[in-house]
């Protein structure tokens, strides 16, 4: 009798306690949401079957590639120019080789809190893109405000 009610004072007391007790949920401060909607920096990789491999299938392998840009945040263009490093580990003469402007991955670093999508036409992001046209971007802000962003490759070489 005497650990049934030990049992159910305990019970009491945790059910008490989770009434009694509540989230903050007045007076928080509210903060603005961001607003920025910029591209900060443009990357790009060649990805191909690597050496290693992984229940039988070849494991992806990348290398990433030399990036220079210029960004005129007026205007939300930014020209890059990509340049095929050496040969180095898997990314062998033969790989080397195979890299070409249509098929890139792109990738980017954006504002804080913000979204990136592509639209007119270009591909989805880690997808493969064909960087000879200009590429354009959907980036928005936390705040829902919207900048198309045009990426151009304005020199790609592979020596």
């Amino acid at each position: 009798m005497k650990i049934k009610i030990k049992h159910i004072s305990l019970l009491m007391m945790l059910i008490s306690l989770a009434l009694f007790s509540s989230c903050l949920k007045k007076d928080l401060k509210d903060y603005p949401l961001f607003d920025a909607n910029e591209i900060t920096l443009v990357n790009a990789e060649y990805r191909f079957n690597g050496t290693a491999t992984m229940n039988g299938q070849p494991v992806v392998a990348y290398q990433k590639l030399t990036v220079t840009q210029t960004v005129d945040k007026t205007n939300s263009i930014i020209n890059v120019v990509i340049a095929v490093p050496a040969t180095n580990g898997q990314f062998t003469a033969a790989e080397k080789a195979k890299v070409v402007q249509t098929k890139l991955w792109l990738y980017f670093n954006i504002s804080t809190a913000a979204s990136i999508s592509p639209t007119g036409g270009t591909p989805a992001l880690g997808d493969p893109t064909d960087a000879t046209k200009p590429l354009k971007y959907v980036v928005t802000a936390a705040n829902g405000a919207s900048r198309v962003w045009t990426v151009n490759v304005t020199s790609f070489t592979n020596n």
